[in-house]
């Protein structure tokens, strides 16, 4: 009994010091495939290059998202299986977020890990998808728009070289880490 006792406490303390894992596979679709409130909504940016469709399939979940370029950026735009709007995400460069701002999300990934490298940043938008869009294409404020940076790093853990998906608010405040797992078997590989 006391094995079992230690057995389970040991496997609660052992998982709290590790980042959620996040699994994705994109494959790409058809805009026919896609439901129509994603089309209709994605239309009412006027993209001017040719929007590419994916649906995304999780660990738990699947959905579908809309990318292309615009203005020099890479848009994602990301809708629930059902074609509910979830968020849009913008690719940045480091130099566009504040400098304080940015410098406080450097100060924490260097307290976490002793080496990274950026592989990319993106400016994630969520809330009211029409408050999104006034937003996005005013270049306004809104209280009702939430933003927040989506930092993914390279760095080893425990000698392998593993790649982590961080959140931090408008603010540079910590909000998730998530690990991602970029090949998923249900195979014992040799």
């Amino acid at each position: 009994m006391k094995s079992l006792v230690f057995i389970l406490l040991f496997a609660a303390v052992a998982t709290q010091g590790f980042a959620q894992v996040k699994y994705e596979k994109e494959s790409r679709v058809k805009k026919s495939d896609v439901p129509a409130y994603a089309k209709e909504y994605v239309d009412l940016y006027q993209f001017d290059k040719r929007v590419k469709w994916y649906k995304e399939i999780g660990f738990n979940s699947i959905s579908f998202e809309a990318k292309t370029k615009f203005q020099g950026k890479n848009y994602s735009i990301e809708f629930s299986d059902d074609g509910s709007f979830e968020d849009i995400e913008i690719e940045i460069k480091s130099n566009e977020i504040p400098p304080e701002i940015f410098s406080t999300i450097s100060n924490y990934l260097v307290e976490k890990h002793t080496k990274y490298s950026i592989e990319k940043i993106q400016i994630q938008y969520l809330g009211d998808k029409q408050k999104v869009l006034n937003y996005l294409q005013n270049n306004g404020k809104s209280n009702d728009v939430v933003m927040n940076y989506e930092i993914v790093i390279s760095t080893k853990l425990q000698g392998t070289f593993t790649m982590l998906e961080y959140l931090f608010s408008d603010e540079g405040g910590f909000m998730q880490k998530e690990q991602i797992v970029l090949k998923r078997t249900d195979n014992i590989e040799f």
